[in-house]
């Protein structure tokens, strides 16, 4: 009798760091060429709260299909939006806790910002496969892949723009103490005075 067995994938340690050596924490490592098991259940809902005028978390990971709700938990009210071609919305100026949370149907990455707080600067990325992971405060995070495989790699802070990822595959990057080695360029934070300012550079 001949039997087909699915060989899992590897768990494989990665360090992001960008041009300088620096640690690059909430960075996105997400597999190429992988897609969600649509068989599963509902995703549950995430959460994008808005804390002391900032959004909390600053970077948000889901996945495609999955839906955010945007709870205020400031004594103002805060009026949130998005312009990025993975999801445009706009929440108008509330506070408390939206009717519906917003479902986000398309991968990629959406900026966020409000409309009466300009600092006010958070991201979703939306991962189209379900292997995807966030880099912790040291830049570093375990993935399932292979060596033959490719990965993405995103940051908020990429010279190419907030919306931009790059592809890499793990057999052409070095290793260090066991982990593979993940460079990405990466630009100084500025202040911006309006938050369609992030968008001018991108």
């Amino acid at each position: 009798m001949l039997m087909l067995v699915c060989m899992p994938l590897n768990a494989a340690s990665f360090h992001v760091q960008d041009q300088h050596g620096n640690s690059l924490a909430h960075a996105v490592i997400e597999l190429a060429g992988s897609k969600q098991d649509t068989t599963k259940s509902q995703l549950p809902i995430a959460v994008m709260d808005q804390v002391d005028k900032q959004f909390a978390p600053q970077v948000l990971l889901i996945q495609q299909g999955q839906s955010v709700q945007f709870p205020n938990s400031d004594d103002i009210r805060h009026h949130v939006y998005s312009f990025s071609r993975a999801k445009p919305f706009e929440l108008k100026l509330y506070a408390g806790k939206p009717k519906a949370p917003i479902p986000f149907e398309h991968a990629g990455v959406a900026v966020l910002g409000c409309n009466i707080h300009d600092s006010m600067v958070g991201y979703i990325y939306i991962a189209q496969s379900e292997h995807a992971v966030m880099t912790d405060l040291n830049g570093d995070a375990q993935l399932d892949a292979d060596p033959d495989q490719s990965v993405y790699v995103w940051h908020s802070l990429s010279v190419n723009g907030a919306e931009s990822r790059k592809k890499v595959t793990l057999s052409t990057l070095n290793s260090k103490e066991g982990a593979y080695i993940l460079i990405l360029n990466t630009a100084e934070p500025k202040v911006r005075d309006t938050f369609g300012d992030k968008f001018q550079l991108q």
